[in-house]
């Protein structure tokens, strides 16, 4: 089993100790004990950006010491932080900062830079990890699927079963699906203080106009949602509850109460693209909706 956090740690040392050096995506993968593919994967959905993308931006921030504190000409900085040539660097430090080196070195200005990843900011529950939220504003969208009311004693697996059952047996079933390989598991837990919730594993639909017999559907309103990314070499037909209520419980106390924002309403979702679930690989996104405290 791999350890997601244990490799990115791995893979954050070996960049910074090589930032003056020529690596490649090979060469970090190597290093960590996991296939690049992965790799660029898992880096990627974790942080928005590419490990290269990455180590790119981490050597051009790293540069603004030597060019501000030092006289060392703009070709020799060029070639301290792994670039062939000093035209390279400048077209580089230009595209990711607006600015020449030579004008930062002369002008005073501020320049958003990269810092070293912070690994106290990645959780991680067996073999998946979170790192930090994105916002998304959704316009009104529409669900179809098989609503089922869940009680909290009915153990961590009942919401997976459901979901397995109705994405490989009676999602065909669904007229005018926008995309039928994303599933969405809708939680109502307005009922949460009763002990239950209200669980709906289901597909995107253009409108509730045709609803299968013995489904639901639901009109989700416009909001603005917190999105935490769960990522990790698993499939998606071995989530269980008890792995996503441990990101809940993080989402929660860690981030969202003491944020500045609120819940907007008594239901989340879950989204998975299964066109990403390749290789024992998944990416998980949770859809909180938020609203200014």
């Amino acid at each position: 089993m791999i350890n997601i956090k244990e490799t990115i740690a791995r893979c954050v040392t070996f960049t910074e100790a090589n930032l003056a050096n020529k690596i490649s995506l090979d060469d970090v993968a190597l290093h960590c004990g996991i296939s690049k593919y992965h790799l660029h994967r898992l880096f990627k959905s974790l942080t928005g950006e590419s490990l290269m993308e990455y180590v790119q931006s981490r050597r051009l921030s790293a540069s603004i010491n030597d060019l501000i504190h030092t006289k060392m000409r703009i070709i020799d900085i060029a070639l301290n932080y792994g670039f062939d040539y000093e035209q390279s660097y400048i077209r580089a430090f230009r595209k990711k900062f607006g600015y020449t080196p030579q004008k930062v070195r002369s002008q005073q200005m501020s320049l958003r830079i990269t810092e070293r990843i912070n690994l106290n900011d990645i959780y991680a529950v067996n073999n998946s990890a979170i790192y930090k939220p994105f916002f998304v504003f959704r316009q009104r969208s529409f669900l179809v699927g098989m609503r089922y009311k869940i009680l909290s004693k009915s153990g961590d697996k009942t919401a997976n079963y459901y979901g397995r059952d109705f994405f490989y047996h009676h999602r065909q079933q669904v007229k005018n699906v926008i995309n039928p390989e994303v599933y969405y598991g809708y939680t109502d837990w307005s009922g949460s203080n009763e002990g239950f919730i209200y669980y709906m594993p289901s597909v995107q639909v253009e409108d509730l106009s045709q609803i299968p017999d013995g489904m639901h559907g639901v009109e989700i309103p416009a909001h603005k949602y917190v999105v935490f990314r769960f990522v990790g070499f698993f499939r998606p037909d071995e989530i269980n509850g008890r792995q996503v209520g441990r990101l809940l419980v993080h989402m929660y106390s860690k981030w969202i109460f003491s944020s500045g924002f609120t819940f907007a309403d008594r239901f989340r979702f879950e989204y998975i693209d299964n066109r990403l679930t390749k290789d024992n690989y998944c990416e998980l996104d949770i859809y909180q909706p938020i609203a200014d405290a």
